[in-house]
């Protein structure tokens, strides 16, 4: 018998072990109760060896993978690989990690920043594999690349999660265009935006935009006002984005833009105002 105060972080490792096999007879009600129960000991703890927390966010993302829980998955999941050295996984459990994780951030209903994962080693498992579409995928949701997104549709509908969520992935990539829109925007001063630039960017009918729009709103991934009677949206805040490459080089050239415009504003008042230079 390990539960006794002097062992009770063998018995966490048992009761988890115990849970494991419950979730592999999906008994889901049992295994959550078996986590509950682990959670609330291991919080009771003032040191926790880093195998307890790696079997507990194991078993945790299991059960939210069996529950279809998409963003609980990829919460746990990312726990677990920070808990273990993600090179002594096989390069089997690698890629299907790495493919995992990539389904629940797109699945998910409140993950539209997608850096924790892109700037994780887990993903670039995917390269050189059948799945290496799954991470071309990812990138093109982190820009709002609605060209990309289209062109792996077909790979898409092989894939019976992401097939049946077609709608939903519609409207997320239409939601992170809107959000690279206008941080482009806001990095070239411009924070107001039509509609209509809306649409075309977007891909979306204009009486689709002000839905849209609310939709970013609610969601907190911007922040501002849409004026309804001139047909444009205002935009103070815009959600912190991962840049890619390709972005980092348009935050260049925004940035290059920026200098331009403070050395022409520098020299239109030098030439007006001489005296405040002199």
């Amino acid at each position: 018998d390990v539960n006794k105060p002097d062992s009770q972080d063998a018995y966490a490792l048992a009761l988890l072990e115990s849970a494991h096999f419950r979730l592999l007879l999906n008994d889901l009600d049992s295994t959550r109760d078996t986590l509950e129960k682990c959670q609330k000991m291991i919080e009771s703890f003032s040191n926790v060896d880093s195998v307890i927390h790696a079997s507990f966010y194991r078993v945790c993302a299991d059960y939210y993978k069996a529950k279809a829980a998409f963003g609980q998955y990829y919460k746990n999941a990312l726990l677990l690989l920070a808990c273990i050295d993600v090179q002594q996984l096989s390069i089997e459990d690698r890629v299907q990690r790495a493919y995992d994780l990539t389904i629940a951030a797109l699945l998910s209903d409140n993950i539209y920043n997608f850096g924790v994962l892109l700037s994780h080693q887990i993903v670039e498992s995917l390269r050189g594999t059948e799945h290496e579409w799954m991470l071309e995928l990812l990138l093109a949701f982190n820009s709002g690349n609605i060209g990309k997104f289209e062109a792996l549709m077909g790979k898409m509908h092989a894939q019976p999660l992401l097939a049946q969520q077609e709608a939903f992935l519609q409207q997320k990539i239409r939601l992170t265009a809107l959000i690279e829109s206008m941080f482009s925007r806001q990095g070239a001063g411009a924070r107001t935006v039509s509609f209509g630039d809306i649409s075309a960017e977007t891909k979306l009918p204009t009486g689709e935009i002000e839905h849209l729009v609310m939709k970013a709103l609610s969601l907190g991934l911007i922040r501002g006002r849409i004026d309804q009677v001139d047909q444009q949206v205002t935009v103070q805040w815009v959600q912190p984005r991962y840049l890619g490459k390709d972005q980092i080089r348009g935050l260049a050239d925004r940035l290059g833009q920026w200098e331009a415009r403070v050395k022409e504003t520098a020299q239109k008042m030098t030439q007006t105002t001489p005296e405040l230079f002199a």
